[in-house]
């Protein structure tokens, strides 16, 4: 979900989008699609519900699919762990937290399996959250069979007809990462809350995506860094008067060239991301950012595109980002766009583990505070013509 709250930060900014990526339907379905809409008879968590409209600073940071929370009975929300909503000003959790809160989800709900996908350079876990109907999740292995044999069509010795019939059995892995530059602080928490929107949500429009394809989430990417971020920031909130000092270094080896490693894969963080794509048979890797307004999908890039990147995908990009735009822009959610200054010739970005084996690569950027804090920000320039206030925990997007 992206694009969004005022931000109560940038998880809130990638919320409304985040939902809408995951069931690309026009906001006004044309025929055949679902359009997204609120289940009635689903009770609405109030009081979170509460906190979302407090803590989102303008009406148009957010959108029908996540201006409410469903409730439920036995899921615990993510206030459980946080002690205040995802994107709320102040709060930023250490990975440990994050864990701690999908692994409640999957106790709590047959809709939700925790994998732990490798260990960090200092020994950090990191790990994915697999969301979908409980029969999906218990049918994993036949699943991976099926998008095994469609990856490498040898193994049918090439039949159409037996492909189609796999296309047809086989569920669509879509992959989203969170936080490989640590301090784009804000993909954490709204993962955290996409995770539990998908397991609780019963509109059509969720339960679309819940029975039609497998949600994986890593939502923190780079933990040695995100541990020192959460470390600096809380710094901050003891001495609020004083300097803020921004975060020096990341990872144990590099800081922001983190993402430049998808052609070497000399980190583990890399590596780890690339072993769960390709075991996973993943059709999409959706890698979430932080740094402009209001939602830059830069899945479209940048001309010249990289020689080796199939012409299937980079038609793919342009249909999907101006899908997204369009989408978005019906919801009256300003400032969403898809063409910008990106370098789509260099295979190194985390999201170019898709591009280069034959998958669909994504990208979101938002804007950011490199904390929790909600600032008022200029959005353009001249800034008198429009700002935004965004609180560092929930950001906007990513390279």
């Amino acid at each position: 979900m992206m694009g969004s709250r005022k931000v109560r930060n940038a998880a809130l900014g990638f919320f409304p989008a985040l939902v809408l990526i995951l069931a690309p339907h026009a906001a006004r379905a044309a025929d055949g699609e679902t359009a997204p809409a609120r289940d009635p008879k689903q009770a609405v968590d109030e009081a979170y519900t509460a906190k979302i409209q407090k803590y989102t600073t303008a009406p148009y940071f957010t959108s029908p699919l996540v201006n409410y929370l469903p409730a439920s009975k036995n899921v615990p929300t993510p206030e459980a762990v946080l002690g205040d909503v995802a994107g709320a000003p102040g709060v930023l959790p250490y990975a440990e937290d994050v864990y701690k809160y999908m692994r409640l989800l999957e106790k709590a709900s047959p809709r939700v399996k925790v994998f732990s996908i490798g260990t960090t350079e200092e020994g950090r876990e990191m790990i994915a959250v697999a969301v979908s109907s409980p029969e999906n999740l218990k049918n994993l292995e036949e699943n991976r069979a099926r998008l095994a044999k469609l990856a490498d069509p040898r193994t049918i010795k090439l039949d159409d007809d037996e492909a189609d019939k796999l296309v047809a059995q086989a569920l669509p892995v879509y992959y989203i990462t969170g936080t490989i530059h640590s301090p784009e602080t804000g993909a954490p928490t709204a993962l955290m809350e996409l995770a539990y929107r998908l397991a609780v949500d019963e509109s059509p429009y969720i339960r679309e995506i819940r029975d039609g394809m497998i949600t994986l989430i890593t939502p923190v990417v780079e933990v040695d860094g995100r541990d020192r971020m959460v470390d600096i920031y809380r710094w901050h909130l003891a001495h609020p008067k004083d300097f803020y000092p921004p975060l020096i270094y990341w990872g144990k080896y590099v800081a922001h060239d983190n993402n430049r490693d998808a052609m070497g894969v000399t980190l583990k963080l890399t590596e780890n991301v690339l072993n769960t794509y390709v075991g996973w048979k993943a059709q999409v890797l959706h890698d979430l950012h932080e740094s402009v307004p209001y939602l830059y999908d830069n899945t479209v890039g940048d001309g010249p595109y990289n020689a080796w990147v199939d012409p299937i995908l980079t038609d793919e990009w342009q249909m999907i980002g101006a899908r997204n735009v369009a989408d978005m822009t019906k919801f009256s959610m300003p400032g969403v766009f898809t063409h910008g200054d990106f370098d789509t010739w260099s295979p190194g970005y985390l999201m170019f583990i898709a591009a280069m084996h034959n998958g669909i690569s994504r990208l979101y950027e938002t804007f950011g505070n490199g904390g929790a804090d909600t600032t008022s920000r200029p959005a353009f320039s001249p800034p008198s013509i429009i700002s935004t206030r965004t609180s560092g925990c929930s950001s906007r997007i990513f390279i």
